[in-house]
């Protein structure tokens, strides 16, 4: 009897060791969200914002009407969002969004947010991009950033946001997975070329 509940007490010591480390881990991504960044203190050739969450979209043009950029790119546009929708949510100039704004409808998450965004700052030349989205979103993106575009600087700009622990808890799974699949990727590159 004894026999058959070892492999079982062994799984549940698993689970609870696994439950440990995953909570002090939530607890340190928690304690480790980035504090908002004084605009002025960014320079770069242009501007990415993700779609998605309460004042990045102002956050993004405000940085843009203070020279942080050159260019504004507004990433993971919904289809149905028009150009005039945007200018008046936003309440920046038409003038500004004709001249320096361009908009992604392709991407429908991180990984197609920086996909996309490679594309484009590869098109245009651009090697210093500052990265806008929430600060809890922040860590997660950065890394997918920094992979589709190794060549180039990203700056995080984080914008405040409220969420619940339950959404907190969910962003910061991703975030493992993103942080694991970037350790293993060399590995399974490499295996591939084998």
């Amino acid at each position: 009897m004894k026999k058959h509940l070892a492999p079982l007490g062994l799984f549940i010591r698993f689970l609870t060791y696994l439950v440990i480390a995953w909570s002090l881990g939530f607890g340190l991504f928690f304690f480790k969200l980035p504090k908002p960044v004084e605009p002025n203190a960014l320079n770069a050739d242009a501007i990415v914002v993700l779609t998605g969450g309460k004042g990045r979209l102002e956050a993004g043009i405000e940085l843009l009407q203070n020279g942080s950029g050159k260019r504004l790119l507004i990433s993971g546009v919904h289809p149905d969002v028009v150009k005039k929708e945007l200018i008046t949510l936003t309440g920046a100039a038409p003038k500004l969004f004709n001249c320096c704004i361009d908009l992604d409808y392709a991407a429908g998450n991180t990984s197609g947010n920086a996909e996309e965004t490679a594309n484009w700052a590869k098109e245009k030349g651009y090697k210093e991009i500052i990265l806008v989205t929430a600060d809890y979103h922040i860590q997660r993106s950065i890394i997918l950033f920094r992979h589709a575009l190794p060549e180039a600087t990203i700056q995080p700009y984080p914008v405040s946001a409220t969420i619940s622990p339950i959404m907190l808890a969910r962003e910061y799974s991703k975030y493992l997975v993103t942080v694991i699949q970037e350790a293993i990727r060399p590995a399974l590159n490499a295996e591939t070329r084998t």
